[in-house]
């Protein structure tokens, strides 16, 4: 399947949607999970009872080809619709959805670079300037890497935590590098 956007598809002002609608029979709750989950994953938002919306464009219509497919291999009923609302005021609501959802998650993020932080200065203060603890620094910083990258791939709307979220992991790199410092300088005089 294969639809023509008339404006630019990746022009997020036009405010054209894909629209997602499927049900499953009860029983399938393993499938209902998985759906789910993509549906989480891809950045839509639940806009009613079973029906999910992202931003029109190609990338995310092959995405719910791709969740329809697996509906209707397990029983369901899957219908996608390009939409244009009519009303400002159900547009505004519908990025205000996908607005919330990315600020829960960026605060969530904010969140685990407290916690990066505080283990930083945990280790600081013992002076465990050791290799194992840098390279367990670097792994937690390199996730926290990993998950931005991800909630920006899903911030359609660049909510105003996400300018947050990148000074955040600014420090955090900031914080690692003046730890892997004290750990090289540490080791050098053994």
């Amino acid at each position: 399947m294969s639809i023509t956007f008339i404006k630019g598809e990746n022009d997020l002002s036009n405010k054209e949607w894909l629209i997602l609608n499927f049900t499953l029979p009860k029983e399938q709750s393993r499938v209902r999970v998985s759906v789910w989950r993509k549906l989480k994953k891809c950045g839509s938002v639940s806009i009613g009872q079973s029906m999910w919306a992202l931003p029109a464009s190609e990338e995310h219509l092959e995405i719910f080809n791709d969740i329809s497919k697996e509906i209707i291999e397990n029983g369901g009923n899957a219908y996608i619709a390009n939409a244009d609302f009519i009303s400002t005021g159900n547009t505004d609501d519908i990025i205000n959805l996908f607005n919330k959802a990315r600020d829960e998650e960026y605060r969530e993020f904010l969140e685990k670079c407290e916690n990066f932080f505080l283990e930083i200065e945990k280790e600081t203060k013992r002076e465990n300037f050791t290799y194992v603890e840098l390279e367990e620094n670097e792994d937690e910083y390199n996730k926290l890497v990993e998950w931005l990258k991800k909630i920006n791939h899903r911030d359609f709307f660049s909510t105003p935590l996400k300018k947050q979220a990148e000074e955040t992991l600014e420090k955090c790199k900031y914080l690692l590098d003046d730890f892997s410092n004290k750990v090289y300088a540490s080791n050098e005089e053994e």
